[in-house]
């Protein structure tokens, strides 16, 4: 009997290609090879195609996605993200088909109420979890965790890394990840302020960054800011084996990829002393500091030079990682976790009008707004009551 999985991702797969990380998307998505078939169903695609052992099916309507979910017939639904995602695979269930959803950030406008119908949740950290049974009453959720190739994401010897003549003058301070509020970006560049010429800042990630280019500006410091939108994940060990110190004072992390993957290559780190990154990366002052004060750049800047000029190293962090994050201790406890899913659906009332809600106000169901004569806000009222 083949075993089949439908995933809805948060992202459509092409706007992983186009930040560089779809090339794990494979063994991310099907663990172990445990899965015969893998198919992408997502109303966000906008073409059928078959790439990274996925094959990838643009959804039309709600209809079209049932049916589909009919056909594949599959071992589960897994929606990523807790958010839109989840609603979708909630609001369309097709039989005894349980629904798995996984929850990979601590910003509570992310936790939607359809998590409370899902069949099992995976999360990612011990700090998610704590906020879904706080937020949504949730306290059987699973950690799983994120995982890293800890063979690929490793030190890297000097003659082998481009990187190392082109930045021969300077301390790289490193900042990978979205340019976003809660990455924290705007007090990594005032630190620059408190550091000597010779350290540079690069950011990698996609987003918006005029403001930090004026930020720069305002703090003259926008000669020592290198802005980099795009690396392919396989490349940026190059990137983390030629940091002096990674830099990311998280606002709030789910789980924080970009710490396990630095600590993997035995990159030294500064970040926020908030949970999950004070879980995993021990506080030793010679590989990371972990910050209280993270929205001081002098405290990010004292930090940094701490570690900059501290010649040391150690193993006990990415040993550490190895134990806890390897790829294939993850991928084994997923396959525990799908090989243990129990249908666990209640179709009651507030189920119901979870999906009467979801009817209303989802960009996904345009029908009843076509058919309606009352506006949404009329709608919004009525729902108020219930």
């Amino acid at each position: 009997m083949n075993k089949k999985i439908v995933i809805i991702p948060t992202d459509p797969i092409y706007a992983y290609e186009a930040k560089g990380t779809s090339s794990w998307l494979e063994e991310y998505y099907n663990p172990e090879l445990y899965f015969d078939e893998v198919y992408v169903l997502s109303p966000k695609e906008k073409e059928d195609r078959e790439i990274y052992g996925l094959k990838i099916k643009v959804i039309k309507s709600n209809k079209h996605f049932r049916r589909l979910l009919k056909q594949i017939n599959p071992l589960c639904v897994r929606a990523y993200g807790g958010y839109w995602a989840t609603d979708y695979a909630n609001y369309n269930r097709v039989g005894r088909i349980p629904v798995v959803s996984s929850v990979h950030d601590t910003n509570v406008k992310l936790l939607h109420e359809s998590l409370k119908f899902s069949d099992a949740i995976f999360t990612m950290s011990n700090v998610i979890n704590d906020i879904l049974a706080k937020e949504l009453n949730i306290k059987n959720a699973k950690i799983l965790g994120n995982r890293v190739n800890t063979t690929k994401f490793n030190t890297l010897e000097r003659l082998k890394n481009p990187l190392v003549e082109e930045f021969k003058n300077n301390k790289v301070i490193l900042h990978v990840g979205r340019k976003s509020f809660e990455k924290n970006i705007e007090t990594v560049v005032k630190s620059l302020a408190f550091l000597e010429r010779n350290y540079l800042l690069v950011l990698i990630g996609r987003g918006a960054t005029k403001a930090y280019v004026e930020l720069a500006k305002k703090h003259k410091v926008n000669d020592r800011l290198l802005i980099i939108e795009k690396v392919e994940n396989q490349e940026l060990v190059k990137w983390y084996n030629i940091a002096t110190v990674l830099c990311v004072p998280s606002r709030w992390e789910g789980f924080g990829l970009v710490f396990v993957e630095a600590a993997s290559c035995k990159t030294k780190i500064v970040t926020s002393n908030i949970a999950p990154m004070n879980e995993y990366l021990l506080n030793d002052g010679v590989m990371n500091i972990l910050v209280d004060d993270y929205e001081n750049p002098k405290k990010i800047a004292d930090s940094i030079l701490e570690l900059s000029n501290n010649s040391q190293l150690n193993d006990n962090t990415r040993n550490l990682i190895i134990k806890k994050f390897d790829k294939k201790i993850i991928a084994k406890r997923e396959v525990d976790f799908y090989n243990n899913i129990v249908y666990s659906f209640n179709n009651n009332l507030r189920y119901k009008t979870w999906c009467f809600k979801y009817l209303i106000n989802s960009d996904f169901v345009p029908e009843i707004r076509k058919i309606s004569k009352l506006p949404k806000r009329i709608w919004k009222k009525l729902l108020s009551y219930l």
